[in-house]
């Protein structure tokens, strides 16, 4: 009898830590981010809330950057409100909260970096803005590149 009850306590303890363990032991989501001139593309249009992993890859020929914007209005992520330069103002968004960002990576490079992202719509974006030799400016962000990513 004794060790038809301690089975039971075991078998209840086990129960226990199954429930729990999928928490515990969740695999953070991947996201793909490739950046060419003048466009971002994603791996993932949706992805699970939580830890969210950005594998990104410069495959153009200049210096890009990630900036993570939660979005809390239904703008499209291409008509942001934007500077004079065509650059957007991350210090100071109306229209959602700036999460993290990773800047200056070269063409060719990769990196990867995680966020913790709730529930919700977040704007993908290169915001870098360069003065190239001729006097133009070059406001990424205004030329093209962005993209959207939903979380669940």
């Amino acid at each position: 009898m004794k060790s038809s009850k301690n089975l039971l306590v075991l078998s209840l303890v086990t129960s226990a830590i199954a429930l729990s363990a999928p928490a515990a032991f969740a695999k953070k989501a991947k996201v793909g981010v490739e950046f060419k001139e003048w466009n971002i593309t994603l791996s993932e249009e949706t992805v699970p809330a939580g830890e969210i992993e950005f594998a990104v890859k410069n495959k153009g020929k200049e210096e890009h950057e990630i900036v993570i914007i939660k979005l809390n209005t239904d703008v499209a992520t291409g008509r942001l409100p934007v500077n004079k330069d065509g650059g957007i103002d991350e210090d100071n968004m109306t229209f959602g909260v700036m999460i993290g960002e990773v800047e200056g990576l070269a063409p060719g490079k990769k990196t990867k970096e995680s966020f913790n992202l709730k529930p919700g719509r977040y704007a993908v974006i290169c915001n870098l803005i360069e003065e190239e030799p001729n006097g133009e400016i070059e406001a990424h962000y205004s030329m093209g590149m962005h993209a959207v990513l939903n979380v669940e």
